[in-house]
Order: structure tokens, then sequence, then C-alpha cells
């Protein structure tokens, strides 16, 4: 952990704390990292609490890659483009932090250290912080003692515009098993379990029970059964609702799919669908007392510009999941799949 001074005045402040330093000090503990960020939470360098300005949140840096936008931006385009879609109850906070550039030196110095202490995966050696001096305070949704966290990723919460007529698969369960089927070379026989994201939303209160318990089943560890069945109740009866807002949304930024776009003039509309494809809704709550504490936010909402390389690729897995057949077959070596929600409403009823 490295010890770093947090000042508020004139502007949020994030510096390298020097033995002279005379205010407020936290450190700095790396907690996670994705292909673009790495996120720290903030511990007390002794018995006080944290400074107000950080008590409850998370540092948030970027990575330095071609790929990702300034800090800067990053904040601008989900105040603009995200924000205004959601209640504000149901995002993820974010505010902006200057970062001094020797701190970032100390902590691209500290995950060369992570390297040699394998601390970090192997995929992520070698990626190191940008400097552009900037990071995000955001809101702290990890779990806390007496409480306990749940993660979906949502994905497509409707059928593909690009899918043939006849589909007996979601777009998100088409992939999944297009994946397992070319990780493994050779025919794969679906799992059972897991959920499809169709049912998350369904109109049918039993089936979107079926999908939450499923999600709490595969992350409860220690969790009690009847505390996850108070989450499962929650989440199937109104706490779905969040789900069901981002669903609309998904729909209205992609009515045309992309097989049937101009790749060259692809509009900003689809890059506002496939982030809200990719983001992530965390729900947290207290074991006691669920329901009057259940916090519930979506993340990663991280604008996906159409770089025409990224269109290259979404275009590829979109006519492999249509010429191959993944939307429309329903059997494997015979084996019924039918995690998929339209599989599964497509069977004869015996």
């Amino acid at each position: 952990m490295i010890t770093v001074n947090f000042s508020e005045s004139p502007h949020k402040r994030l510096s390298l704390a020097t033995r002279t330093e005379t205010r407020e000090l936290v450190k700095l503990r790396y907690l996670a990292e994705g292909n673009a960020n790495i996120v720290y939470s903030f511990t007390t360098t002794a018995k006080d609490a944290l400074p107000d300005g950080v008590q409850r949140k998370l540092l948030r840096l970027r990575k330095e890659k071609s790929f990702i936008q300034s800090t800067k931006s990053q904040l601008s385009t989900f105040q603009q483009e995200f924000v205004p879609l959601f209640r504000p109850e149901n995002l993820i906070e974010q505010t902006l932090v200057a970062v001094d550039e020797a701190l970032i030196r100390r902590l691209n110095q500290e995950l060369e250290e992570h390297e040699n202490s394998e601390l970090r995966q192997a995929l992520r050696h070698s990626d190191r912080l940008a400097t552009d001096g900037h990071g995000l305070l955001m809101t702290d949704m990890t779990a806390r003692y007496g409480e306990y966290l749940f993660e979906i990723k949502p994905k497509w919460l409707l059928q593909s515009p690009d899918a043939p007529n006849d589909s007996k698969r979601c777009r998100t369960c088409a992939l999944r098993l297009q994946r397992a089927h070319a990780s493994a070379e050779s025919a794969v026989v679906p799992k059972p379990g897991g959920f499809c994201p169709l049912s998350l939303v369904d109109e049918d209160i039993e089936e979107r029970e079926r999908a939450f318990q499923s999600i709490t089943d595969a992350q409860a560890g220690d969790i009690s059964k009847s505390s996850c069945t108070d989450v499962v109740n929650f989440l199937a009866e109104k706490g779905y609702q969040v789900l069901e807002t981002l669903r609309k949304h998904q729909a209205h930024f992609d009515k045309h799919g992309l097989l049937n776009s101009n790749p060259d003039t692809l509009s900003d509309d689809y890059s506002k669908a496939m982030t809200l494809r990719d983001c992530v809704l965390f729900v947290k709550g207290s074991i006691d007392a669920f329901e009057n504490t259940a916090d519930i936010r979506l993340a990663d909402l991280d604008f996906k510009h159409a770089h025409p390389d990224k269109v290259a690729k979404w275009t590829s897995t979109e006519k492999i999941l249509v010429d191959q057949g993944w939307y429309t077959n329903i059997e494997i070596d015979g084996r019924i799949d039918s995690t998929c929600l339209l599989t599964r409403r497509s069977l004869p009823t015996i």
C-alpha cells in the first residue's frame, strides 16, 4: 500500500505523501483491474476515520493504452450520454480527482513489484497507468461486515435485431455456446445451470425468480439459503426494474442491427447500445434487512467508440452466429440446450 495525501481545496487532489506532510493521510490498496482500468480502495493510516471526500469511495485510474479516452473525456461522456437514462440511485457515482504524476510513477512501480510477487494476473503484466493527471472517485460497492454483494452481467436483454426470425436461442446464449464449442474444438454438450438474460426481465415472475436464483446460487458462498431467498424475492418482484430500463434503452439505440447497417457510417447510438450490453449490475445489502438496505447500481458504462477494428469484430461475431446456425440450433449431440428462454419456450409440451 502507498500512503497519499487527499485534499479537497481548492479541488479534490491526491498526491504522494512526504515525511513532512501535515494534512490528512490515507493509503491506497490495489483492489482489482481489467483491460482498461485499475481500481484502488482507501484505508486509513491510523485509527482515525477516512476523510469525508473518500469515505465509501474507490479510486479508478485508467491504463496507458491508445484506445482509452482520457479520464476527463470518460467522465464527460458518462454524464452526457448515460446519466440521463437512469435514476441517480441506480448508477455508480463518479467524480473527478486530480492525481499527481509522482503518485502515478510510484503506483506503476508498485504494479511491477506485484508482478514479481505474482499478485497480478499474468495477462495484466506490463500494463501501466497513464499520466493524464486525473482519476475517478467512484461509489464503493464492496461488501462490508454484515453485508453481501452480488454481481450481474445482464448482457443482451432482448434478441439481436440481426437474429433470424426462427431463432431458438437469444444472442447471449447463442454466443456462450459458440464460444464453448470453439474453445473445445469439438461438439459441446450444454452444461446445466446458468441463466438466460431474457429471463431477468420476463413477464413471468417465476421465470425471473429462477434466473436470479441461479445467480445467487453461484455467488452465495457462506450466505444462508434464507438470506439468498430474500434477495431473489426482492429482485424478482421490484429490484429488476432497473434491468427493464436497461432493456428499453438497449432496444432504443439499436433498432436495425449491425448486419443491416453501413459499418462506415455507424452512428453513436449503436456504440451506446453496445455499452449498455456490457455493463455490470451490483446488488448489495444487509444480511439482516436486505429490502430496507438494498443498493442496486449499474457500473462499467464506459462508451464503446465504434473504432473500425471494434466494428469489424462485432460484425464478425454476429455473422458467425447467423451463418453457422447458433441462433437456430437447439440440439448438439442429441442434448437439449435448455438454458435459453427462447429454447425452452420453443420445445414441444409433453
